[in-house]
């Protein structure tokens, strides 16, 4: 019973060290994000004016890249991507749309998800958010100048 059990035992630990090793190979194929930048500066924006983030990059894989979402972290953002799968040298976005309504500095990111060789990415984004003086002044006080 011993020996069953020891055999038993032996050929568990065979399946999972041997599970670890091919979840831990890597596919030399895989698609391949290459970005233009994974950053975004937008320097000074106007408050409640929305302002866009638009990321490019290439599949420099040797298979067809998907990208399966673009996570945001709040909802002062909003997202869209290239939803069908871009062939190897071929281009893509994302592009990340912040609301702009609170006024200051902000830092904020999307992550992306696909089936690349680095199947999670972290986009930034940054910038400033200022009140725009001129938008204050009523509509009928700068139409008429009164």
């Amino acid at each position: 019973m011993k020996k069953i059990l020891s055999i038993i035992a032996f050929v568990a630990v065979t399946g999972l060290v041997s599970a670890q090793t091919a979840s831990s190979v890597t596919n030399p194929n895989a698609a391949a994000f290459e970005w233009v930048s994974d950053t975004y500066e937008f320097g000074k924006i106007p408050q409640g004016i929305p302002a866009t983030a638009k990321y490019e990059f290439i599949n420099t894989g040797k298979e067809a890249l998907i990208i399966t979402d673009v996570q945001k972290t709040c909802g002062c953002t909003n997202t869209d991507w290239t939803k069908e799968p871009i062939a190897p040298g071929q281009k893509g976005y994302i592009s990340a749309v912040y609301n702009a309504a609170n006024e200051g500095g902000f830092t904020k990111s999307i992550t992306v998800l696909s089936n690349a060789s680095t199947p999670s990415v972290k986009l930034t984004f940054k910038g400033t958010v200022i009140k725009d003086d001129a938008g204050s002044v009523p509509a009928q006080e700068t139409i008429f100048g009164n």
